[in-house]
């Protein structure tokens, strides 16, 4: 590509503009990733301790063990250098209680950042590289108290104020985002109604909220002089003051909301546009989003790893290209009401791809619910709460408040109501090559006399989809650190295998992982089995059993997972599923692991729990069929386990360790690996490639990795 722009360039004048803004995009990425977004030099082994100095950023517990994340302002042996300090999520031992602006000294054990990786699940390690978390560790010795700083104090000063003046009130989310910016106070349900009623936007502080408070304080600053009756010079802009006082006014209130993208981009289309129109120049609104989008961009390109800059920017710009010619304030009310309808419908067609590919879904009655919604909350909610928390510091206006409470309160049961088949439309399978065909097919029908022409993209993706193989069955195992979660698939039908660990009581990857491939893949379960009561194994019961799921454990367990699974044989259409264990005396809970081997169009798959080598020798001697294509190892690669004779017997072309990256065990154990490498049998971790993926065709399978569809250099191993 840059040596097609610079081709370009060299024959043609017009592309020189073009082939400066790449070199400078290009140099301005490589800048703000060595002093922003890279780790830093500073070597760090895992087994050595180092005494750190760190500023405490966020508290996630309230009690010892602490879970913080941690601004690291100096690391023993590691020089100071140009770059800010790195953060860190840290789990803190201390008899004391640890607040947000501690600034603390302690002896920590830290490694690199580094979280798991499963398909169509939250990408954490992305998330931690916008935060500019770059390490993990332990405190392992003595922690010293320095100082405690207050952190942010006008932001927190003015978050509590808010969360105070509003505290009585039914939804106090509502308005607390709608002020601040803040959603932490909004419940995973009302996350869930609002995204379903196609709501979510209006809690995001956007150009109607920016352009309300810049016009505040543009007619505020205007009134106060008029009032004041000061006698100013002729030669003196008054325009230009109450400019000045408007966007001061916008610009406190992005600072206060802390500078989200939504509020940075309409705050900086605003600044460009008074900008232009200060300097005598046309105000064109392309100029004002344009340069907008490249400020945002200089300021920091990794913007663009988050989905809100993509649907700010194209909802702008779809307003934009909509009311260039439609937009008429002397129309009567019907006309400018199907106006209204015109935009809100091209809203919801514009952003409909980015919607199904973000959130495999989008809101159905959202398009008629923001016809009133969006004039409600923008023209006359918002105004009344800022006027209502100015006041709110002189008089006591709650009872207001409580009035224009109630009865949002009952519009919004009102629209929960609304039954879920009406609120919610799901298309699970959107792929990333699918949004770039559907953009191209709507510029092609927007742009292009022929309308026609925008069926060929269409007619070639649907071509392309036809083409493709269709899998027999799939296998799926889940990076759940140390643990094991996988999934067999046939014919939108599924068998789940143990249920991975759970953590701190209550965090555990049935929620946030299992349950999103079952929705994404339109998978109906048809049992579930329970290798053994370890928490590695069976920690996410609780949730599975919440999820409704307890019904399928009743196939391999009909007495209870307390004891032995059943030995039996589920035929899943064309798969053959048996399951059994091995007979030893004495056995311990890892023994008692029951097994599962699927087979079916000439391929098998062996399961193997955590069983010893006892165990193994005990189903070779027993002349248990135990052939396998595909081999989960026992027990994650722990040298315990995964004997010659047992390898021998299964003599598996591909074996799996799902085990953790640089965990306490060291899983897969050098000495396992050496004995399947003298098998010439090929080896996968999930901690090396994350969430393993195995499609089995008539006459081959292929392997797919989480970590391998890391698109972007800075996140490639």
């Amino acid at each position: 590509m840059s040596f097609a722009v610079l081709l370009a360039g060299a024959y043609f004048k017009p592309f020189l503009t073009l082939l400066s803004g790449f070199i400078c995009a290009i140099f301005v990425v490589i800048f703000h990733y060595f002093i922003f977004y890279s780790i830093s030099d500073c070597k760090i082994n895992y087994q050595q301790s180092r005494i750190v100095r760190f500023q405490v950023v966020e508290t996630y517990s309230e009690q010892s063990p602490y879970y913080i994340k941690a601004s690291l302002k100096n690391i023993e042996f590691c020089s100071t250098g140009i770059r800010p300090a790195p953060n860190a999520m840290l789990s803190i031992t201390s008899d004391q209680p640890v607040t947000r602006g501690d600034e603390l000294s302690a002896e920590l054990k830290l490694k690199p950042y580094r979280s798991v990786k499963n398909f169509y699940s939250f990408d954490r390690e992305r998330q931690a590289l916008l935060e500019r978390v770059f390490y993990k560790g332990r405190s392992v010795g003595e922690i010293s108290y320095l100082n405690h700083h207050r952190y942010d104090s006008l932001r927190v000063s003015y978050r509590t104020y808010i969360e105070k003046v509003t505290a009585s009130t039914q939804l106090q989310w509502l308005y607390y985002a709608l002020l601040t910016g803040d959603k932490s106070k909004i419940s995973y349900e009302d996350r869930k109604h609002l995204r379903e009623l196609g709501l979510s936007h209006l809690l995001a502080i956007s150009g109607l909220h920016i352009g309300l408070i810049f016009a505040v304080g543009f007619y505020s600053s205007k009134w106060l002089l008029r009032m004041s009756h000061l006698r100013v010079s002729q030669s003196i802009q008054l325009n230009k003051l109450f400019v000045f006082v408007g966007f001061s006014c916008s610009f406190v209130y992005v600072y206060l909301s802390d500078f989200i993208v939504s509020a940075s981009r309409a705050l900086l289309m605003l600044g460009c546009y008074l900008v232009i129109y200060n300097l005598g120049k046309n105000p064109v609104r392309w100029r004002s989003i344009l340069y907008a989008l490249s400020v945002v961009l200089f300021i920091d390109p990794f913007a663009l790893l988050n989905p809100g800059l993509y649907f700010s920017f194209l909802a702008v710009t779809i307003i934009f290209l909509l009311t260039k010619n439609t937009v008429n304030l002397s129309l009567g009310f019907l006309k400018r009401f199907a106006q209204l309808m015109q935009v809100q419908c091209a809203l919801f067609v514009g952003l409909l791809p980015l919607s199904l590919y973000y959130f495999s879904g989008t809101s159905v009655i959202g398009l008629l619910i923001n016809l009133i919604a969006v004039p409600l909350v923008g023209l006359l909610l918002l105004p009344f709460l800022i006027f209502y928390s100015l006041v709110s510091s002189l008089l006591d206006i709650s009872g207001l408040l409580s009035l224009v409470d109630s009865a949002l309160y009952y519009g919004y049961q009102l629209l929960l109501s609304i039954p879920n088949d009406w609120r919610w439309f799901s298309l699970n399978e959107f792929s990333f090559s699918l949004l770039i065909i559907s953009y191209i097919t709507l510029l092609l029908l927007y742009f292009s006399p022929n309308k026609y022409v925008c069926l060929i993209p269409v007619c070639v993706y649907a071509v392309d989809s036809e083409l493709q193989p269709e899998a027999k069955f799939q296998l799926d195992v889940f990076d759940v650190g140390h643990g094991l979660m996988l999934m067999v698939s046939h014919k939108n039908k599924a068998i789940i295998y143990d249920l991975g660990p759970q953590y701190f009581g209550r965090y555990d990857y049935v929620r946030r992982v299992l349950l999103n491939n079952i929705i994404k893949q339109q998978l109906s379960v048809t049992a579930t089995i329970i290798s053994h009561l370890d928490n590695d194994h069976s920690g996410g019961l609780t949730s599975w059993q919440m999820a409704g799921y307890q019904h399928t454990l009743a196939t391999f367990h009909p007495q209870g997972l307390l004891n032995k699974c059943k030995t039996t044989t589920l035929k899943l259409d064309e798969l053959n599923i048996r399951s059994f264990t091995a007979k030893v005396e004495n056995a311990s809970r890892n023994d008692q692991s029951c097994l599962l081997k699927v087979t079916g169009f000439n391929y098998s798959v062996l399961l193997t729990g955590d069983i010893s080598a006892a165990a193994e020798t005990k189903l070779v001697g027993e002349g248990m069929d135990l052939g396998a294509t595909i081999l989960i190892s026992p027990h994650h690669g722990s040298n315990t386990s995964s004997s010659y004779e047992f390898i021998d017997a299964v003599n598996p072309e591909v074996v799996i360790h799902s085990s953790a990256y640089q965990g306490q065990w060291r899983f897969p154990h050098p000495e396992v690996v050496n004995r399947y490498n003298q098998h010439h049998i090929q080896q996968l971790s999930t901690a090396e490639y994350g969430h393993i993926r195995i499609k089995f065709y008539e006459e081959k399978y292929r392997l797919e990795f989480a970590r391998e569809q890391e698109s972007y250099w800075f996140e490639q191993d």
